[in-house]
């Protein structure tokens, strides 16, 4: 009787558990996915899918010790970099991301923010989240770091809003962001594509079936 009472105390609180759930794992697909409200960075959630029910199940965790969950390589680690002053704020004027993860914050002008892109069922969610005191984003590591010192001009102009190749670079892989500001004029900003995709100056998205000319 004791071992029924047990399990069936377990089940309530799985239940439960899995009614608290932050990450929406109808909308991710199954994977671990960072809480967004966290910000501590130690929450996350399992979606895990059910083959007698064909439907995904969501689990909690935290992640132990000192470690962290890094949302781009989904993995608890000690290697990240929490950005503990992070805004939740999913909402940006400008479309910035191409890609999951980490990219520059095209409205900042200090380098303290920076955005963290997800992709939810072929849309892009796009958070703004701010460096710790004293530290700057860096977007050739995607860490926020002290000795990063934050760039105040560009080797190339802007003459439209939109994604323009960086000529100087013969990798193909820079690229500048230009956005319009408030008071008309045009803010630009260096990116430079992930991993092996090039940035394609026709279709202005990194990609992997572009062939640099250089």
């Amino acid at each position: 009787m004791g071992g029924k009472l047990s399990i069936t105390i377990f089940l309530l609180v799985c239940l439960v558990w899995k009614a608290q759930a932050a990450v929406n794992c109808t909308a991710t697909g199954v994977g671990r996915f960072a809480d967004p409200a966290d910000t501590t960075c130690k929450n996350y959630s399992l979606c895990a899918l059910d083959s007698n029910t064909n439907t995904i199940l969501t689990y909690n965790y935290s992640c132990p010790t000192t470690s962290v969950f890094n949302p781009t390589t989904r993995v608890c680690t000690t290697n990240y970099v929490c950005p503990t002053n992070g805004s939740t704020t999913n909402t940006t004027t400008t479309a910035v991301c191409t890609t999951d993860g980490f990219v520059a914050d095209p409205s900042s002008t200090d380098c303290t923010t920076y955005i963290q892109c997800v992709n939810i069922g072929g849309t892009f969610s796009q958070t703004t989240l701010t460096c710790p005191s004293g530290t700057f984003y860096n977007p050739t590591t995607t860490f926020c770091e002290v000795s990063y010192t934050c760039p105040t001009t560009q080797t190339i102009s802007c003459t439209s809003v939109g994604r323009i190749a960086n000529t100087t670079d013969t990798t193909c892989q820079g690229y500048v962001l230009c956005v319009a500001a408030t008071n008309g004029t045009l803010l630009q900003y260096s990116y430079t594509c992930p991993t092996t995709s090039l940035f394609n100056p026709n279709t202005r998205v990194c990609t992997t079936n572009y062939t640099c000319p250089n």
